[in-house]
């Protein structure tokens, strides 16, 4: 195994994954989903959306090609339907009222008890982006851009370092943010939620382009 493939495939890795979790940029996001909860138990999610993150994304970056295969999936199909789910976080975080009522909160509390996985995970933190992404890792892999040992070593070192600044990001999200103040806060949650309404656009024309296309060439 060569340092220099492990550090080429953890360069490459880190780079890209980084630039589509964006942990900086969906911090007011997990924020704004996290905010009935309590300032420990907003913690202890932080770190569970980290470690379901890297596990998520190492498990893909192994097997999940065949999964894909094996349920009959392409990979535009996966990115049509986490890409309306973001669209559907991101209006709901632009319409919602500042203030729910406390009858809101019980119910959101009671249907959402676990939301470490789904929605925190996946698709918001870990979603359709994230996923090609670490497909593409494993491609290239497979080619045999670089030592097939060194590529997964590389890799997966990447994806961790990644969800390590998640668990950061998430983790200080309640202290960052008690220092800009409640309206700047919402000021950078409305626009977070904006441009997280225009990625979701994105990614779900992505895979209707990729579906239409594969239509014509049929």
């Amino acid at each position: 195994m060569e340092s220099t493939s492990v550090l080429s495939m953890f360069t490459f890795s880190f780079a890209s994954m980084f630039a589509m979790v964006n942990p900086i940029g969906m911090t007011p996001v997990f924020l704004e989903q996290t905010k009935d909860r309590s300032v420990s138990e907003r913690h202890l999610l932080a770190y569970r959306v980290a470690a379901y993150g890297v596990a998520l994304l190492v498990l893909t970056l192994f097997f999940g090609s065949y999964v894909l295969q094996f349920f009959g999936v392409s990979l535009a199909d996966v990115q049509i339907a986490g890409g309306l789910f973001v669209f559907y976080t991101a209006w709901t975080m632009l319409v919602a009222s500042p203030a729910r009522t406390s009858d809101q909160k019980g119910r959101s509390d009671s249907i959402g008890g676990d939301i470490a996985f789904f929605p925190l995970t996946i698709p918001i933190t870990a979603g359709a982006g994230s996923l090609a992404v670490t497909l593409s890792l494993s491609s290239r892999i497979a080619r045999g851009d670089s030592h097939p040992v060194a590529g997964y070593v590389g890799a997966t070192l990447g994806i961790c370092l990644v969800f390590i600044t998640v668990a950061l990001c998430y983790r200080f999200s309640d202290k960052i943010f008690a220092r800009v103040g409640a309206a700047a806060t919402g000021a950078i949650t409305r626009l977070t939620a904006f441009l997280l309404l225009a990625i979701g656009v994105a990614v779900t024309w992505d895979g209707l382009k990729q579906l239409i296309l594969s239509l014509r060439a049929g």
